[in-house]
């Protein structure tokens, strides 16, 4: 076998190494798993050690998760990382609710520390007071009246559960029919 023949079984195509660095389209806004990525990297280099460890399980569930039956394929990389970033700071709370009832307040403290962390990656969330002025005027469109009606108003609901957590939003819609 020739030299060049050698050589060339390994080289890559120009066109393929090219395609790798070059974006034809605008340049997007950093999704959250790069983010993650990168401040995995600062945090290493930085030394933090408690939102290193966050980062890494963050990273980790969702490579878990992506890799599970129940990833559909097709779908959005950053929903399926926010999905995961949610579930994640739901266990934390479940996790300082239960340390609390259980006297173990430095466990409760560590899990809040990481629950910060957490936080962290979420977008602006919105207050209680937007979110109880804007169900009044859902309330008043739909015509709901008793808490039956709260299926209604929760449907017509439109934002995103990023930004306005679910719990708080029945919540104040149960106290709004009452």
């Amino acid at each position: 076998m020739s030299l060049l023949a050698r050589i060339s079984g390994s080289i890559r195509p120009i066109s393929f190494t090219a395609s790798r660095y070059y974006t034809s389209g605008a340049v997007s806004a950093e999704s959250l798993v790069t983010r993650l990525k990168n401040d995995r990297k600062t945090f290493m280099k930085e030394k933090k050690q408690p939102n290193l460890n966050v980062v890494k399980g963050l990273l980790s569930d969702f490579t878990y998760f992506t890799k599970s039956t129940d990833f559909v394929e097709g779908s959005s990389e950053e929903d399926a990382c926010m999905s995961v970033l949610q579930k994640a700071i739901k266990r934390r709370q479940d996790s300082v609710n239960q340390y609390e009832a259980g006297g173990r307040p430095e466990l409760a403290e560590k899990e809040r520390v990481e629950l910060k962390v957490l936080q962290s990656y979420l977008p602006e969330q919105m207050s209680p007071e937007l979110i109880e002025k804007e169900l009044k005027d859902i309330i008043k469109e739909v015509g709901a009246t008793t808490s039956r009606d709260m299926g209604k108003v929760m449907k017509a609901w439109k934002h995103d559960s990023t930004t306005a957590d679910r719990k708080l939003v029945s919540d104040i819609v149960k106290k709004l029919l009452n």
